[in-house]
């Protein structure tokens, strides 16, 4: 028992003294060992990781989408704003008592007035532009026209540029967009008044909205190709001489503006007289002939617009002036005179707006009793062509005639600030005459147009 513990007592003594032999250091393992170690290795992404695209960007402005008016795509920071919208007039129309006749006048029936899209907007806050199309019933239909295609720089409101296909500051009714007229047509001078051309114009306004003006560079030839070496100018200035006063002063959207063309006309046809009138569309002169318009041509007018309340007032006359380069070396003057006055009331009570659309107190809601805002319109019109285009031999003065007086009621219902409905009723009257291709002859004509129209 003794030797045994003895035993066991040096054993422990050992251990105490040799400490067990240490494991071999092992080296690390090389990159291509920590690899298999890891098992294959695996490609790198093909594409990155999606993003989601309702978040901006970086650095990119954030867009913010609303719907009055259009489409208005707009940077929060209000350097951009982009707006897609645009409008389409429909349009029936009948003729009373009308002629079976196909050459100078229409069946009545339904047509595209307009059907137009549109892309404006800012750019930078001072710059804006605009690309307006149409496709109305005719060769236009297919292929589409354009109406407004234009740059600008509106920095300061003295002073603005455009650059485009614009219309000339000439005509108060004929500046006035379509979807703000009163009546379903314009009058019937405005088809000698200049519309859109190509061109650049300064426009601004002074002293506080009282004084606006326009001066404008064209080639004078309308949407068509140039073909003439002569170019036109033309200018307008309008005074709202109390434009700063009290919204409820009598006199506050009083506007009285003048205006004026001038251009050098080579070589157009006389076929530019023959004319259809503005609302039935019924052909009273036809013009031909070898001899041209040749020389200056010089428009000028007035204008006046007041509107108080739901009442609204209208009028404006010109007078234009062409160059006839007559046999004989002697030129002749060719006169175009035309007027027109208007008046609206809003029978639901809302103020009439200048040229803007008009928003309705209470939208249309059968289901609520709200049925929109109700207006009713009247106006006079004449147009008067030069005599000498019978006596120079440019039109036959049997079964044509070259002056027409005309009167229009219109109702207008505005459903709501994007949709209306006009029902106008017209009486033309020619001075003289016409004569159709069924041998009837008649100056009186009664008939009416049927509107819808809706903005988007």
């Amino acid at each position: 028992m003794h030797q045994i513990t003895r035993f066991f007592m040096e054993l422990t003594l050992a251990a105490l003294q040799d400490p067990a032999p240490r494991t071999p250091a092992v080296p690390p393992p090389s990159p291509s060992q920590e690899k298999k170690a890891e098992g294959p290795s695996r490609p790198p992404s093909p594409t990155p990781v999606p993003t989601d695209p309702s978040q901006p960007s970086p650095g990119e402005p954030e867009i913010r989408v609303s719907l009055k008016d259009g489409v208005h795509f707009k940077s929060a920071d209000g350097n951009f704003d982009i707006i897609l919208g645009g409008y389409t007039g429909i349009h029936w129309r009948t003729v009373a008592h009308r002629p079976h006749d196909d050459v100078r006048t229409s069946p009545d029936s339904w047509y595209i007035r307009q059907a137009r899209p549109e892309l404006s907007g800012f750019i930078y806050r001072d710059f804006d532009f605009r690309i307006q199309l149409d496709f109305p019933t005719g060769p236009a239909a297919i292929n589409g026209t354009t109406q407004d295609v234009y740059v600008g720089w509106r920095r300061i409101p003295e002073f603005s540029i455009r650059i485009g296909q614009i219309k000339e500051p000439f005509g108060q009714e004929q500046t006035t967009p379509d979807r703000f007229l009163d009546f379903d047509e314009r009058a019937q001078g405005d088809k000698f008044t200049p519309s859109r051309d190509i061109g650049a114009m300064v426009f601004g306004t002074l002293a506080g909205g009282v004084v606006t003006y326009e001066l404008g560079f064209f080639n004078g030839q309308g949407r068509s190709i140039e073909t003439n070496k002569g170019k036109e100018e033309a200018g307008r200035v309008r005074v709202q001489p109390f434009a700063r006063s009290d919204d409820d002063f009598l006199l506050k959207n009083l506007r009285l503006g003048i205006a004026g063309t001038t251009a050098m006309v080579q070589k157009s046809p006389m076929t530019v007289f023959t004319s259809n009138s503005a609302y039935l569309n019924i052909n009273y002169l036809t013009a031909a002939g070898a001899t041209n318009l040749d020389g200056p041509r010089v428009r000028w007018g007035g204008e006046l617009t007041w509107n108080y309340g739901p009442l609204g007032l209208r009028a404006e006359a010109w007078r234009r002036v062409d160059t006839v380069d007559a046999a004989g070396g002697a030129n002749r003057r060719l006169r175009t005179d035309a007027w027109a006055a208007q008046a609206t009331w809003l029978l639901t009570g809302e103020k009439k707006p200048i040229e803007n659309r008009l928003a309705p107190q209470q939208a249309f809601d059968p289901g609520s009793g709200a049925w929109g805002a109700f207006e009713i319109a009247l106006r006079a019109d004449r147009l008067r062509l030069d005599d000498d285009l019978f006596d120079l031999g440019f039109a036959s003065v049997a079964g044509n005639a070259n002056a027409v007086s005309a009167y229009s009621l219109g109702i207008n219902w505005y459903l709501t600030r994007n949709i209306r409905i006009s029902p106008n009723v017209y009486w033309e009257v020619f001075d003289d005459p016409i004569l159709f291709s069924t041998g009837k002859t008649d100056r009186h004509f009664f008939g009416g147009i049927l509107r819808f129209q809706l903005e988007f």
